[in-house]
């Protein structure tokens, strides 16, 4: 390689006068491509040159490099204007390669770039002088890279260090500005080569869906799923027959990707991982469609395969986007929209959505044929965290009781649990024994019992969702407690609880939704009541009790018709709704109106019913725990100058429940959440 770094290019080295800033690995890219074209650039003779890449290169890289050769051939004083360089990869079409072939008449000099061996076809070979595929870089090759990027001589062992690394993992070493033995000595430090994977082919003994616990209706489906995976490779269902794709919600470390993993494994198939970041990651726009339809063709590839597309609120809804990139976002949801679509080119392939988000999620994406089925993680109740910890701690402490272990894990997520299992094995570990019970405690965030001052607003504020629930019943009151104990740290935990039973069936016109807006600010009319003034816990979350509030307030004027006006809107989204409530002239004024409204009929009610609330009030701090039944005796005996009507058997849908909550950074949050 002598030629290269003296003679290559006749009398004139134009590194010094190119106008490209060359990298580490353009400077490779130069070095590997020039072996196979040498005497074609010491004799400026025209040619075509077509080079395969090597896996995963830089494309911008070799684009760089093989304009510094054409670059180079050109007399000093020479048109550059007769050079070409031609990149063809998967989303390269006949038509776009005809196209550049066509300039190749009038040009002197071109390189053609390939990103798989399989896309030089017989038109490329035709126009091609020769035909290249470019090895991995050498040792060598970094020893002549370092000199010419002005670090002088390097030993052959630090050669094939950079060569065990990935050409931009040792660019990100060696650098200008860096020592030679800052540089190698960064990368001896951390010798691991981080590959990037899209593909996971899990060991067999992780676990499949059937010894995960936790899951739900979401592995009911995943067993299902096998079963029609099976009977479509031996043809008897057809494709269309399969439910190709779901989108799965959870909060962090509830065990969306272990779900995908163990769904893959549980059929038997790959899993193909991609998300909306990794994919914009990949660059500019026409970058990143080419990102995610490479992601779907490597899916296909492997069909019937699992594709995990994480991150997927990133595809929010293109209604609610506004300013300079909304068209870049309507592009990708539509590219994203065309490649769920393709039921042919990708047959065998399911898609799995995986969001903490879902409510802000473009819904044509979740449209039938699509993501059609949403299965919301919640996360685990007392016999789903005992069964996960058994599951961590497989046969150890078999006939161990683990209640205070479970119950001391409360709002904890699988995540949580795995590594307190994980923490108590490296404690005994480093003690050179076996692991105990007390390994576990220890693990776990310390006990902390909850200020009595805290303690007294938040039985307050839940009492305020309780009593209004009973008095209005909109729907039946289940129980209310509160938490006087709780974890440092950790996840978010609750403080206090208000359960309802949601009725299946009920007229819901303008009175139940103004009932249901005062029960929401009940919490907050409470503690206002009690103690002068309320908290901030009640808004600022898009399922917070003011929050809530305002939306149904909104959704009364422009949805429902239960307003000022018939005249309605189809949106009921919470940025939505905000836009419209900024847009339609008046529309604040009355959702303000409703809400004040609906404020002061809580207090009327509550004030009227002081001394219940005042009774219920310190039973609640003494007891943790008070029952339906509890609360409805107390506001009866407080005045007899009420009716309460029972409302007898009902037939239930779910649970509306109201919460307040300690997030791990100390904020606490009043939210309402129907199950």
């Amino acid at each position: 390689m002598q030629a290269y770094t003296a003679n290559l290019m006749g009398n004139r080295d134009p590194y010094h006068d190119s106008k490209y800033e060359l990298s580490l690995p353009a400077h490779l890219a130069i070095i590997a491509m020039s072996r196979s074209i040498r005497q074609f650039l010491k004799r400026r003779t025209p040619f075509v040159a077509a080079f395969v890449m090597p896996p995963q290169a830089e494309v911008h890289s070799y684009k760089a490099a093989a304009r510094w050769l054409l670059e180079g051939t050109v007399p000093l004083g020479g048109e550059h204007g007769s050079n070409y360089v031609l990149v063809v990869d998967e989303e390269t079409d006949l038509a776009d390669q005809f196209s550049g072939f066509r300039k190749l008449k009038e040009l002197k000099r071109a390189i053609i770039l390939l990103q798989d061996a399989e896309l030089a076809t017989d038109e490329i070979r035709i126009a091609a002088d020769i035909v290249v595929t470019v090895p991995m870089p050498l040792p060598s090759d970094y020893r002549i890279a370092a000199r010419r990027m002005g670090f002088g001589n390097i030993t052959e062992a630090d050669a094939e260090l950079l060569a065990s690394q990935s050409p931009k993992r040792a660019e990100l070493g060696l650098r200008r500005g860096r020592s030679i033995a800052a540089s190698l000595g960064k990368l001896r430090r951390f010798p691991e080569v981080e590959k990037e994977t899209t593909s996971s082919d899990a060991p067999l003994s992780a676990p499949t869906l059937r010894e995960l616990p936790g899951y739900g209706d979401a592995q009911t489906w995943g067993l299902e799923l096998a079963e029609d995976l099976t009977a479509w490779k031996a043809g008897m269902l057809a494709w269309d027959a399969v439910d190709r794709g779901i989108l799965l919600s959870g909060a962090p470390g509830s065990g969306k990707t272990s779900y995908a993993a163990a769904l893959a494994r549980t059929c038997g198939v790959p899993l193909v991982l991609g998300s909306a970041a990794r994919w914009q990651a990949a660059g500019h726009l026409g970058d990143m469609l080419k990102a995610m339809r490479k992601a779907f063709s490597e899916a296909a590839k492997q069909a019937p395969s699992i594709l995990l597309i994480d991150e997927f609120d990133g595809f929010s809804s293109r209604d609610d986007r506004v300013g300079g990139n909304d068209n870049y976002h309507r592009q990708v949801v539509n590219a994203l929209l065309e490649l769920l679509d393709g039921a042919q080119s990708h047959e065998g392939v399911v898609v799995i959505g995986a969001t903490n988000y879902p409510d802000v999620i473009d819904p044509a994406l979740l449209r039938a044929g699509r993501l059609e089925r949403h299965f919301s993680i919640p996360l685990p109740d007392d016999a789903a965290r005992n069964e996960i910890f058994r599951f961590y701690l497989r046969d150890e402490f078999l006939s161990e009781n683990l209640d205070a272990l479970v119950s001391a894990s409360d709002g904890w997520s699988g995540a949580d649990i795995e590594r307190c299992v994980r923490d108590a094995r490296r404690t005994a570990r480093r003690l050179n024994r076996s692991m105990q019970l007390a390994d576990l405690a220890d693990a776990m965030p310390p006990v902390l019992k909850v200020p009595m001052a805290v303690q007294r607003w938040v039985a307050a504020h839940e009492l305020g969702h309780a009593i209004l629930g009973v008095l209005l019943e909109a729907e039946p009151l289940v129980s209310v407690s509160v938490q006087q104990m709780c974890r440092a740290g950790g996840a978010s935990q609750s403080l206090g609880f208000t359960k309802f039973e949601e009725r299946l069936f009920s007229r819901k016109t303008s009175t139940y939704f103004r009932n249901k807006i005062a029960i929401l600010l009940g919490g907050i009319a409470a503690e206002e009541l009690l103690f002068g003034d309320y908290g901030n816990g009640a808004g600022g979350d898009p399922s917070a009790d003011l929050n809530r509030a305002t939306d149904i307030a909104t959704m009364m004027e422009i949805k429902w018709g239960l307003g000022s006006t018939l005249v309605v809107e189809a949106d009921d989204t919470p940025r939505g709704l905000s836009v419209i409530r900024s847009t339609r002239k008046g529309l604040r004024k009355s959702v303000e109106a409703t809400l004040q409204a609906e404020f002061r009929r809580a207090k009327t009610l509550l004030e009227e019913h002081r001394n219940a609330l005042l009774d219920l009030h310190g039973r609640l701090l003494r007891e943790a725990e008070l029952s339906a039944e509890t609360v409805r005796s107390a506001i009866e005996t407080s005045s007899s100058d009420h009716n309460f009507v029972n409302t007898g058997s009902t037939m239930n849908g779910g649970e509306v429940n109201f919460r307040t909550s300690i997030s791990k950074d100390g904020l606490i949050s009043n939210t309402r959440k129907e199950v």
